[in-house]
């Protein structure tokens, strides 16, 4: 059974309508698209260096912080457990990390292996001409300050409380359907139940 077209002028159409033209104002759609344009970048000028924007991005976390814990990779990153462990066993098997149990052998220290070191150090002629290339079309020093306030964002939302503090009560009004209401609240003849 074919569905009944939704009614015309319904409420989800009101909606819609006043959303429909404001996709580009969207910050995760906007930095979605940024990581795929700017990742592509880095890895075509990393790929002389056989390594991705993203290995070389948590091996530079690493060496860093080195020896660092998983845990606090996990932090520094803010990658969840499964997915970092998944990427650090890859850079293991590729011989660019030394993974080792720590004093207490739940805890596990990771550092780069003499190989990594020098795929990291190859990887900077490529990393700098990627920079020079970005730079061309962004501020680097305002994507710098994007990366803090998106690390300070997460903070905030690891606060016990915080994790809605943005959201709102009630779905916003779109501007079309507020307008119109408006207007017919002002028609002649029309009984307003709030007032009686």
């Amino acid at each position: 059974m074919t569905p009944a077209p939704a009614r015309a002028g319904s409420a989800d159409d009101d909606v819609v309508s006043a959303y429909a033209p404001r996709g580009a104002e969207c910050a995760f759609a906007n930095l979605r698209l940024l990581a795929r344009v700017v990742g592509g970048v880095y890895d075509e000028h990393l790929g002389a260096a056989r390594l991705r924007a993203s290995q070389l991005a948590l091996m530079w976390a690493i060496v860093a912080s080195e020896p660092v814990e998983q845990k606090v990779l996990e932090r520094i990153t803010r990658t969840d457990q499964t997915t970092l462990s998944r990427t650090v066993e890859k850079l293991r098997a590729a011989g660019l990390v030394i993974v080792a149990p720590g004093p207490d052998r739940r805890v596990r220290h990771i550092r780069l292996s003499a190989r990594g070191r020098r795929a990291f150090a190859g990887a900077m002629p490529h990393w700098e001409a990627a920079q020079q290339e970005a730079a061309a079309w962004f501020s680097l020093a305002g994507l710098t300050n994007l990366g803090r306030a998106a690390r300070r964002m997460s903070r905030a939302r690891e606060q016990p409380g915080a994790a809605h503090a943005g959201e709102p009560a009630s779905p916003a009004q779109p501007p079309a359907a507020s307008s119109r209401r408006r207007k017919q609240r002002a028609s002649p003849g029309r009984r307003d139940d709030a007032t009686g």
